[in-house]
């Protein structure tokens, strides 16, 4: 019998790549989704291969049946863009913190083995640390950050407390394919149209680049680890860090083109440099990523050049 695993969030960019994954791998997959951000059109490749459920994480009474009989719980439904969470910090705090505390009770309330959350780096703030650890302060300057970092809290004490496994992973920049209103996905709007691309500050800010099929790996070695090694946090990031100005020059080399940066005023408060120790995902994950920074923006170019009008 196929285990049946749940995703919320399913029908978003990461998501819907991790679904694939997991009806490549024979698991009987549901997708809870609310399409407030997802797309079903995301997870057109295996429309007749999963069960879709249209649902809120918000509403509990509308959590529970689709847990029932589930073993695994892939928790990715959230409002994930840091300066609307500025502006939106109510419906932030609602979605992301409550909605956590209702699929975790529920998740409790069905039986399932583990719940696997995907956090996010913002929750170091503006971190000197480089590379950072697992074991640096939290310290989140956004609400955004606030809410995963109160979201990894709660997962940890599902798990010490009532024996519900979790695994929180802690990702990096994603980009890829599907990717919508992200930092990659602006500037290679922009430049297919031959616009120049938007930077705030000099450009010389380091990110941890990680393209989303290594997301999806990530994800997926938290199903695999001990119930020893739940309860836990890891990065997933690649360990290196690229310069906004040299992620502008991989996408024109991409494209053929030369297209200039225009330069915006800094954004307060922002990290000069985030890259991941990816020491311990090393270590108790077995994870490392495998998509260089080239490859993959060629792949999500590729993307949106066949898609021009997604985003």
């Amino acid at each position: 019998m196929q285990e049946k695993i749940v995703v919320t969030g399913g029908a978003g960019f990461i998501g819907s790549f991790l679904c694939e994954k997991l009806v490549e791998q024979g698991f009987d997959v549901t997708v809870l989704d609310n399409l407030s951000t997802g797309k079903p059109e995301n997870l057109e490749k295996i429309k007749d291969k999963i069960r879709f459920v249209q649902a809120d994480i918000t509403v509990r009474e509308q959590i529970d049946p689709v847990f029932s009989g589930a073993r695994y719980v892939f928790h990715l439904a959230a409002l994930s863009y840091v300066g609307e969470s500025v502006q939106r910090p109510s419906d932030y705090n609602r979605i992301n913190i409550d909605g956590t505390l209702n699929v975790l009770q529920a998740a409790k309330a069905q039986g399932v083995q583990r719940v696997i959350f995907p956090s996010t780096c913002i929750v170091y703030g503006d971190t000197s640390s480089v590379p950072v650890p697992e074991t640096e302060p939290l310290n989140p300057n956004t609400p955004y950050g606030f809410t995963k970092a109160a979201g990894e809290w709660y997962c940890r004490m599902f798990n010490d407390l009532h024996g519900l496994q979790t695994v929180c992973v802690r990702i990096f920049n994603a980009y890829g394919p599907r990717m919508r209103q992200r930092v990659i996905s602006k500037f290679a709007l922009r430049m297919l149209n031959g616009e120049s691309p938007l930077v705030n500050g000099n450009g010389k800010q380091k990110r941890d680049l990680i393209y989303v099929s290594d997301i999806v790996d990530g994800l997926l070695c938290g199903l695999k680890i001990s119930p020893q090694q739940c309860g836990k946090t890891y990065n997933i990031g690649t360990g290196t860090s690229h310069r906004l100005t040299e992620v502008v020059d991989a996408i024109n080399s991409e494209l053929g083109t030369h297209t200039p940066i225009e330069f915006r005023p800094a954004v307060a408060g922002e990290a000069e440099e985030m890259t991941a120790s990816t020491k311990t995902a090393e270590k108790v994950l077995g994870f490392k990523a495998k998509v260089g920074l080239r490859e993959g923006i060629h792949q999500t170019m590729e993307w949106f050049r066949q898609h021009p009008n997604r985003n």
